[in-house]
């Protein structure tokens, strides 16, 4: 296998075959809380974007040229990374809050616990620390795979959450019983969804 295609088999694994929604099943409660408006939701996939792609990388440098060579990384990964998130995410929610205050206002409580995300946590941590991924490729990722990792997650995060919003808006001018309104037929459409992502599951041996 050559390294484009090692890359690019990475990339998909992570957008598509194991995506973090609807495969893996983490970050269900931004998934849910944010998925009611399609102006939030793809704010939301920006910001996961921007600020998962960033803490790997940081979080990648940190692994490997301070945690490690300190032998400190197996206790120390999880704090160390959860302040490179939250230093990221305090320096996000000031740009929009500049420049879209109604994006801001919009996204409401969800913006600052992106620091709390755990999938931003979980990229972060599996981009960088060898025997933590369970995808069907071999790791121990450089910088640059790392990075390409991360936005298959991210980008997998945000088409789903995207492709969740609008049929959720559809939902709302259909003729559904009362009984399912709301979060239950929300619950519903996502496990129908989930089930036709494990359509991609075996794809290029993945």
């Amino acid at each position: 296998m050559g390294e484009a295609q090692r890359l690019f088999f990475l990339f998909l694994g992570a957008l598509l075959i194991y995506n973090i929604l609807l495969i893996r099943f983490i970050a269900l409660c931004s998934f849910f809380g944010v998925s009611t408006r399609m102006t939030t939701s793809i704010g939301m996939g920006l910001a996961v974007i921007f600020v998962m792609t960033m803490a790997s990388a940081v979080s990648w440098v940190v692994w490997n040229y301070v945690l490690v060579p300190l032998h400190v990384g197996e206790f120390l990964y999880i704090p160390a990374f959860i302040l490179v998130i939250a230093s990221l995410v305090q320096f996000e929610e000031m740009v929009i809050r500049k420049i879209s205050p109604a994006l801001f206002r919009a996204m409401g409580i969800y913006l600052p616990l992106i620091t709390t995300n755990c999938a931003v946590l979980a990229a972060a941590t599996e981009s960088v620390k060898p025997g933590f991924l369970k995808l069907h490729i071999p790791y121990g990722f450089s910088f640059i795979e790392s990075i390409i990792y991360t936005l298959g997650v991210a980008l997998g995060y945000t088409i789903v959450i995207i492709m969740f919003t609008a049929i959720r808006e559809r939902i709302e001018g259909a003729p559904i019983p009362s009984s399912f309104r709301g979060f239950p037929i929300a619950f519903i459409v996502a496990a129908l969804m989930s089930l036709a992502f494990m359509g991609f599951a075996g794809l290029f041996g993945l």
